[in-house]
């Protein structure tokens, strides 16, 4: 009798985890995945966001989202991660968002962004239009995650001067 229930309970798992593997062969690869250095001018929001869709997209378990991060941080931000793990131990997707905004999300951050976003003035003769305007859209979007459309085109057409 216990070789049966052995061999039942082999058999549940075994199928539990040919189902988990379908269920996430058309998750992204890791190297689609997003990564954060916590370094320059970066935006965690869309690290966060990104992860957030594919969870939503791929039906992605917080397990599995929390199995990947040591290789989506890079830099300073692997290094944050580390100590974070060895000090408060594995936790859920929600729990990292909420250290990564505590961490990454601070007045330091975004006095620098608006900073940046204020000081970024479009000169034909240095910046490519596209790139620029891409640029100063993800400042705008990182510091206003709410802000509409229309609201980030007037603010980044005050910022080309002249005629268009």
């Amino acid at each position: 009798m216990l070789n049966l229930n052995n061999d039942l309970h082999h058999t549940i798992s075994s199928n539990a985890e040919v189902e988990t593997a379908c269920n996430y062969k058309d998750t992204p690869t890791l190297e689609q995945w997003p990564t954060f250095s916590g370094e320059r001018e970066y935006n965690h929001m869309e690290f966060m966001k990104t992860i957030d869709m594919f969870e939503e997209d791929f039906s992605i378990t917080d397990e599995y989202i929390s199995s990947r991060l040591h290789s989506l941080f890079t830099k300073s931000a692997k290094k944050w991660y580390y100590k974070m793990r060895q000090g408060h131990g594995n936790h859920s997707w929600p729990w990292w968002k909420e250290q990564i905004i505590s961490k990454w999300a601070n007045d330091s951050w975004r006095f620098k962004m608006e900073d940046s976003s204020e000081e970024a003035i479009f000169n034909i003769e240095r910046e490519r239009p596209m790139s620029w305007f891409l640029k100063k859209k993800d400042r705008l979007t990182a510091l206003h995650p709410d802000i509409s459309e229309t609201l980030v085109q007037k603010r980044i057409l005050r910022k080309c001067g002249g005629d268009l």
